[in-house]
């Protein structure tokens, strides 16, 4: 329900391996994530961008916990309604912690990447 809840069109998945998945989804202009955040400009926000990768990285890895500490986030371009993005997420099970980077399909464009430190 998740996806359907926000009018995001559901993911297709592109690899998966036991310590990481790429995958790619649209936001469709629908999405009520980009209601508010600036009412002249609508783009993803910072913390809509973590909640879509914590929702996947639970679903494709089970819960290996919250978010207590960010490392190295950066937002190097904005997310607009009717992009299709592409995610990465890799996890550490040594540090118990989540990389994820946030890029347009061809990989050519990074808009946010970043890694979160786990706590139960």
């Amino acid at each position: 329900m998740y996806l359907e809840d926000h009018k995001i069109a559901p993911e297709t998945l592109i690899s998966k391996s036991d310590d990481s998945f790429t995958l790619e989804f649209s936001l469709t202009e629908e999405c009520d994530f980009f209601d508010g955040h600036f009412p002249e400009i609508h783009l993803l926000p910072a913390v809509a961008q973590i909640d879509l990768m914590m929702h996947f990285a639970k679903k494709y890895f089970g819960d290996k916990g919250y978010a207590i500490a960010t490392k190295r986030t950066k937002f190097g371009a904005p997310i607009f309604p009717g992009y299709t993005v592409r995610l990465n997420v890799k996890y550490n099970s040594e540090k118990n912690s989540y990389a994820y980077k946030f890029t347009n399909p061809e990989e050519s464009k990074t808009y946010s990447s970043g890694a979160f430190s786990l706590g139960n």
